[in-house]
């Protein structure tokens, strides 16, 4: 090998002897102060003002490039013109010189000293164009843009775009120039591209070259390839040197370097070589191209991922790369390095950006750090851009454009084409839009549409044409992860939809066009919280920019909460919007936690991605680090907790207990590590740290899952909350993996059966069985009933004129001193977003609304009430409250709310157009339940999901017993 490596250096030095380097790359950077002039009436066409001396300086201002113009001028939607002058020595004479844009949105007309250049449309890829012959040298040089930039949110139409037409990333406007620029000089040959394209099957690299001949004779060059160890770059891994007959124009090569004794990229040593390209003529030096790449190889094997052959379980963090200040480009290096370093402190080993290829800075750490990303392109967002006939070609050009900006990117290991499609002109673009990545790019995975909606996934892996078809889920269960739920995520991928309907799944069920047997990524998972409003509103008064979006509805946030928990009474349980803030990340980090145990112990599952690593705009809420890039407290914690390499799933069955009936214990093994030999020591502990279980045994915990433990706990003795603690230990006594989970037991004299007598109006016989069980007196409803006995209503619905009448009669029987209790006051359902009118079969007009929180974070809370003795109370609605917490809450109850819930929307009026850089809508708050006063008498009104869960649950049945203790003792 040294033998090798020094030839390798004579070879390089011979090849280059005599070769002078007057004409080497040279880089100028025309970051820094532009002048920039807005123009709302697009007039600055027609008056010329791309020519220096029709550019109205009396209106321009100073802009920082790279940068949003919307931090300039707030929401700017439409033209404007930017102008810089800059000044090139003389040594460049006789160069080609070009103008290199990484990025401008979305229109860029480009003029240089009163000459058109040419134009380039497309928000987010990079475009340059040659200008040495228009430039001034040691003299000044004037640089015009006219930019169009993207019409999002106001209605108005520019050059032919309208609202939402142009393919976007929803974090921002990122209006003009967001994107470094710089000039390039190079001799007349210059290097134009390179795609290094490793293989670890032999330690090879290929850079597939395109040379450019700016002159007008055939002319002979040197080349020369080296390729350098990146932790020791005076060590030469490789080189090559060739003399090629190069024509005017373009020339495409491609030379194959042998590496001996490669090092592989992986993340937790992310190698990286680096390789050099020189291009010489006539004995000097004319261009030398310099980039990073590493040996690594991304694919499935045997149904599962594997990174350079070696299995690799996938664990993804969904990420918006939205900033707080600078909006779409990154802040600082050190916030982007700081956010990288978290995901992985946190367990992840994969990033998704979201439809925004990141800027290069950032995949330069990713590179460097070690971390799996997935290529993303903006081309759309779900309902957007609307159509057009002018998408097609803007999409094709965004794929190909940022496929051949990042294709040589080490950590970029896939490409991710489309979202969620629902319009048939994007959803005819699938297989086309797969042909062409993969015809520039076959070295990577590509995935033709995350979701599947369209017609379920498929994965091109690579160096193949055909898909194959894999299951990619995205699924938002909500706060609470109950049995339900977990078996939901447990069974996806195994079953059928029809197959877990008849085992008993009810509600909404994970993914779409699901095949069971077929490998399954859930790419989308998780809750939401708010991040700490107090804090992060603090350091927007000192860093942040008074214009921009985040700066405002972080404001607006905190503002409507303050509101909220005011006007529906719960600043009394919280005071402190801070405190509330940080419970609310309590509940986000305790539902990550058991959903992604869940999924790691589906065997169908292969990987996972947490959504989100950072979040804002309209997924404000989902982040697992707020958008200063500080840990959400438990969000975070309990997410990290999960993804650790070995971890102890617990299950009990059920976690709410009747002491009389105890419950089961299930521990369940994740490892992707080798399989180890070790100690589970499981102990049940009180509240009042006695141990009441205790168990030891040896078990051997293979790589993949492995139950550990299912036994029956007795628990008549039991009451109150108890702790199960798990953990395996080596034989040298060192942790390998431990977990806690808690569960609640309802001794029998804590679910005394009320005495009271009461009537009941049950048009689904869903509540009277239950009574008849547990034996609570009562008597059918009608117009004869007892006013003073309290009439409990099942279900908000009648099938029946006779049931309709009945619901009549008990309007009356309340307006004239009667009290009613209605356990489903507005019925089980509502619009996805808009709060609709409740049923009208109660006695009061209110609203219903949707209260899940999906990724937004939705706190539900209860007051102490009698009608919640014996149960949490003064907080948020944690475990305990799983089963029959209020999935619908109820809107302008105007009475006493007991229990409720403080959401706010994803979007203004949940309106699809301004699902944007604006951010989240309104704050709100609804009623779980409300005794509210109807004439003489009273309702309660109730949206918990307590006649589902009689018998089943002792925490339905504690609020049924209170329920009728408290309006039979009144």
């Amino acid at each position: 090998m040294k033998k090798r490596m020094f030839l390798g250096l004579v070879l390089a030095t011979l090849c280059f002897a005599g070769i002078g380097s007057a004409e080497t790359r040279q880089l100028r950077s025309l970051d820094g102060m532009w002048q920039i002039v807005f123009d709302p009436n697009n007039e600055g066409r027609e008056k010329q003002w791309v020519r220096g001396e029709h550019f109205p300086k009396a209106q321009q201002r100073d802009i920082t490039v790279p940068g949003c113009w919307e931090l300039t001028e707030k929401d700017y939607e439409g033209v404007a013109f930017y102008r810089r002058t800059f000044r090139v020595p003389a040594s460049w004479k006789g160069k080609v010189v070009r103008l290199q844009f990484d990025a401008v949105n979305f229109r860029a007309e480009v003029w240089l000293n009163d000459t058109a250049v040419g134009v380039h449309e497309g928000g987010f890829t990079p475009f340059e164009f040659r200008i040495d012959d228009l430039l001034k040298f040691d003299a000044e040089n004037t640089l015009i843009l006219r930019v169009v930039g993207p019409i999002l949110l106001q209605d108005k139409h520019v050059d032919g775009m309208g609202p939402m037409e142009t393919p976007q990333w929803r974090g921002a406007i990122a209006g003009g120039i967001w994107q470094p620029v710089r000039l390039i000089a190079t001799g007349e040959l210059y290097v134009k591209d390179v795609f290094v394209e490793p293989k670890i099957s032999d330690n090879t690299a290929t850079l597939h070259l395109e040379l450019a001949h700016a002159g007008k004779r055939r002319t002979p060059a040197q080349l020369e390839i080296t390729i350098r160890s990146g932790s020791r770059p005076e060590r030469v891994a490789a080189t090559m040197c060739e003399t090629l007959d190069l024509q005017p124009g373009s020339s495409k090569t491609s030379w194959t370097l042998h590496i001996p004794d490669a090092t592989y990229w992986l993340p937790e040593n992310p190698h990286l070589y680096h390789a050099e390209v020189s291009v010489a003529s006539g004995g000097l030096l004319c261009d030398q191209w310099q980039a990073r790449f590493g040996m690594r190889e991304f694919t499935i094997r045997d149904n599962r991922f594997c990174l350079n052959g070696e299995p690799l379980y996938l664990k993804a963090t969904f990420f918006e790369g939205l900033y707080p200040v600078k909006l779409a480009y990154l802040d600082s290096r050190d916030m982007a390095l700081r956010e990288i370093q978290l995901a992985k402190d946190a367990g992840f080993n994969m990033i998704r950006p979201w439809r925004k290829p990141p800027p290069p800075m950032w995949l330069d750490l990713a590179d460097e750090m070690g971390v799996l990303t997935v290529g993303s392109l903006a081309i759309e967002c779900m309902d957007f851009p609307f159509e057009s006939a002018s998408l097609p070609g803007w999409v094709e050009n965004e794929v190909r454009q940022s496929i051949l900006r990042d294709r040589s990117r080490t950590c970029v290991v896939q490409w991710e084409l489309f979202n969620e499609l629902k319009r048939p002109v994007l959803k005819r673009m699938l297989r086309p839009m797969a042909v062409l990545a993969r015809s520039l790019d076959p070295t990577r995975m590509i995935l033709d549409e995350s979701g599947g909606w369209a017609q379920g996934a498929n994965l091109y892996l690579p160096y193949e044409s055909e898909p194959t078809k894999f299951n990619d889920i995205h699924f938002y269960p909500g706060p609470q992860i109950n049995e339900e739920v977990y078996n939901k995520l447990l069974l996806t991928g195994g079953k059928t939809h029809e197959q877990m309907r008849a085992l008993g799944l009810r509600g909404g069920l994970p993914g779409r066009n699901v095949v069971p047997g077929l490998v399954t990524v859930f790419s989308e998972l998780g809750y939401g919280s708010l991040p700490d409003l107090v804090d992060n509103n603090e350091r927007f008064e000192r860093v942040g920019n008074p214009l921009a979006p985040p700066t405002i509805y972080h404001r607006r946030l905190a503002e409507g909460h303050r509101r909220a928990l005011k006007e529906s009474g719960f600043d009394r349980s919280y005071p402190d919007l801070q405190q509330f803030c940080l419970d609310q990340q309590q509940i986000h980090g305790i539902a990550n936690q058991r959903m992604i145990e869940a999924v790691r112990c589906n065997r169908q599952v292969i990987g996972y991605c947490v959504h989100a690593l950072v979040a804002g705009d309209w997924i404000m809420g989902a982040g697992l680090l707020d958008l200063f890039r500080h840990p959400k407290t438990y969000a975070y914690e309990g997410t990290t907790a999960a993804n650790q390499a070995r971890i102890l799933a617990i299950r009990m069955h059920p976690r709410n207990v009747y002491a009389r009936r105890s419950t089961q214990i299930e521990i369940t093994g994740v490892n992707e590590r080798d399989e180890i030999e070790g100690v589970l020591k499981v102990e049940v502990i009180s509240d009042d740290d006695k141990i009441v279980f205790a168990k030891k045994m040896n078990v051997h915990l293979v790589s993949g899952i492995t139950q550990l433990l299912k036994e029956k706990l007795d628990t008549k003795a039991l009451a109150g909350t108890h702790t199960v603690r798990a953990q395996i230990t080596a034989d040298d006594g060192t942790p390998m993996a431990a977990n806690e989970y808690r569960f609640d037991v309802f001794a029998e004299d804590s679910l005394a059966v009320p005495r009271g007598r009461i009537a009941v109006l049950d048009p689904s016989n869903s509540l009277k069985p239950f009574l008849r069980r547990a034996a609570i007196a009562f008597v059918e409803f009608d117009a004869r009933t007892d006013p003073s006995l309290p009439v409990f209503v099942s279900r908000t619905e009648a099938h029946t004129p006779a049931q309709r009448e009945l619901f009549a009669q008990l309007k009356e029987f309340i307006k004239a001193g009667g009290t009613a209790v209605y356990l489903q006051g507005g019925g089980p359902k509502a619009p996805w977003a808009q709060a609709a009118e409740a049923s009208p079969l109660l006695p009061v007009r209110v609203r219903i609304k949707a209260a899940v929180g999906l990724w937004l974070g939705i706190s539900h809370l209860v007051h102490d009430h009698p009608l919640f003795d014996g149960l949490p109370v003064n907080g948020m609605m944690g475990p305990v409250y799983e089963n029959v917490w209020a999935r619908h809450t109820l809107l302008d109850v105007d009475g006493e709310t007991i229990a409720g819930a403080i959401g706010f929307d994803f979007a203004p009026d949940f309106e699809l157009r301004r699902r944007h850089y604006y951010g989240p809508g309104d704050t709100w708050w609804g009623s779980d339940v409300a005794i509210v006063p109807v004439g003489r008498g009273r309702c309660i009104l109730s949206q918990l999901r307590l006649v589902d869960n009689l018998g089943a649950d002792p925490v339905a049945d504690k609020i049924l017993y209170n329920l009728i203790e408290f309006t039979t003792s009144q």
